[in-house]
């Protein structure tokens, strides 16, 4: 299971990012050399804190001369602090005083840690609390059972959002408008078509009418199973999505249907009621 989820957590930070396939260069509006800046910032996370320029060419998918004219500015403006020879870099004091602002989803972890323990424990694999980031999903933490069996995924990892429970569940939590940008994006990351995306899309809602929850059984790893619900932390925030997953062994379909599904949904709802979220 190691081998396989170093092939497809992350996928894109093993080699060149793939090309976005999108209407970008068409849209008069988007700021390139931004959007460019932006993804070396995103580069950074716990498990690997320090990086060079060669390291955000390969994740960037851009030339080397271009990551050091990016790394150059965001240096100058604070937002990188260049290391020792040969350079490294790590995140500054500008991109750190930007986490105020996201203390309101550290509150949001605090309310949903103890519902996320009681549902790694009924369920024998693993809760996650996860967020969107641009063209996936990314675990925003982890509640483990105590078994050494099951999935292991960082978090700061970034998964898929079109073949896993939780970018499903994601999706079916947005506006009309923010779901097709959302599955635009997703589907420029999973490589498939827009009439794959669709009908990924409604099956994913034909689902939720039935079972109250989205799945994926075997469809993001082999022999993964897992169910998720999202939910809106609050009008400033965008919705976060919480999961259920584990290894075929322990955590089969029927369990997760029959003995999770109905403390996540409950849990789900008392997570809102804590967070003074409206039903």
């Amino acid at each position: 299971m190691e081998d396989t989820l170093t092939d497809l957590v992350d996928a894109p930070d093993t080699g060149t990012a793939p090309a976005r396939k999108d209407n970008r260069k068409e849209d008069r509006h988007f700021v390139t050399a931004l959007a460019r800046g932006l993804d070396v910032l995103a580069c950074f996370r716990a498990f690997d804190a320090e990086l060079g320029n060669a390291e955000l060419a390969q994740r960037c998918g851009l030339p080397k001369s271009t990551i050091s004219r990016l790394t150059h500015t965001l240096t100058e403006l604070g937002y990188l602090q260049a290391l020792t020879d040969p350079v490294r870099y790590r995140l500054g004091s500008s991109a750190l005083a930007l986490a105020p602002a996201g203390q309101e989803g550290a509150d949001v972890l605090s309310v949903a840690k103890p519902f996320m323990r009681e549902l790694a424990e009924l369920s024998q694999g693993v809760a996650s609390l996860i967020v969107r980031d641009r063209g996936r999903m990314l675990i925003y933490e982890n509640c483990q059972s105590e078994s050494y069996l099951t999935l292991r995924v960082p978090v700061g990892s970034r998964v898929s959002g079109l073949t896993t429970a939780a970018g499903r569940a994601y999706l079916l939590a947005l506006s009309p408008a923010e779901q097709r940008q959302a599955l635009t994006a997703f589907r420029a990351d999973d490589k498939v078509s827009a009439t794959q995306a669709e009908g990924i899309l409604s099956i994913c809602r034909d689902e939720q009418r039935r079972l109250g929850c989205t799945t994926s059984f075997g469809e993001w790893l082999p022999d993964i199973n897992s169910i998720a619900l999202a939910f809106r932390p609050g009008s400033s925030l965008p919705p976060m999505t919480l999961s259920c997953s584990g290894p075929n062994a322990l955590v089969p379909p029927a369990h997760l249907l029959e003995k999770v599904r109905p403390l996540l949904q409950q849990h789900i709802r008392g997570i809102e009621a804590a967070l003074g979220v409206a039903a």
